[in-house]
């Protein structure tokens, strides 16, 4: 058996549109814990019908036999969006209630994955199970998919994720962005002296040439992405 392009997988149990990507990650990461050699059972959707599949994760290989990653199904996985429901507010008081608890919840979610994200590169365990960083290629063609479901809440909320992504992005404490330079206020203020320009021109500059060659390697991410590589 195997799972083509397009088709839905069920889960034995559901989850809130909230935690729909940390559901993901953990069937991700049941498919790369899964001993070598051992099953696993999925239930998907195909053509309309509900069917039973066995599947054997494999890592890939190299020309030599050796394995090159984790475990894997062969196919590329993602939540299944349906719907954006409507919550009305009873009051000026409640929209505002409402809507400070909706940013943050996106911006604690947002900061919780970038962390993770870099930590687990910097620590050479590679890019968490489910988690890749697009750059404007994938952001655009998100976008795109989005706009194309002609569902306005579904817009707003790209919209707010896009502005809180950025936020938290430049509040990282990177020296070319707001964040690094909030660490380099701070460093003066305990030594009590300031920071010798030079000194921090080539950090900044160091900071810099970092962003756009990671900016650069998530845009040929997003353009492999694009024409199926």
């Amino acid at each position: 058996s195997r799972v083509c392009a397009g088709e839905k997988m069920l889960l034995s149990k559901t989850y809130d549109t909230a935690v729909a990507q940390g559901a993901l990650n953990t069937i991700i990461t049941t498919i790369r814990s899964t001993p070598p050699g051992e099953n696993i059972q999925l239930t998907i959707v195909r053509d309309g019908t509900t069917k039973d599949i066995t599947l054997t994760p494999k890592p890939s290989l190299d020309k030599l036999g050796n394995p090159t990653g984790p475990q894997s199904i062969g196919a590329s996985l993602a939540p299944n969006y349906i719907k954006s429901e409507y919550v009305q507010a009873s009051s000026i008081g409640d929209a505002i209630a409402k809507s400070t608890e909706a940013v943050t919840t996106l911006t604690t979610q947002t900061a919780t994955s970038l962390t993770g994200f870099f930590a687990s590169l910097l620590s050479g365990k590679g890019a968490p199970a489910g988690q890749s960083m697009s750059g404007p290629i994938g952001v655009i063609r998100t976008g795109a998919d989005i706009v194309s479901s002609n569902d306005f809440t579904a817009v707003i909320m790209f919209a707010a994720a896009i502005s809180i992504n950025l936020a938290v992005v430049n509040s990282l404490p990177l020296p070319a962005l707001d964040g690094g330079q909030l660490v380099f206020v701070l460093a003066e203020a305990v030594a009590g002296r300031k920071i010798d320009q030079r000194v921090q021109e080539e950090i900044n500059a160091a900071a810099l040439l970092f962003l756009v060659i990671f900016s650069f390697s998530t845009a040929i991410g997003d353009v492999g992405s694009l024409i199926g590589l």
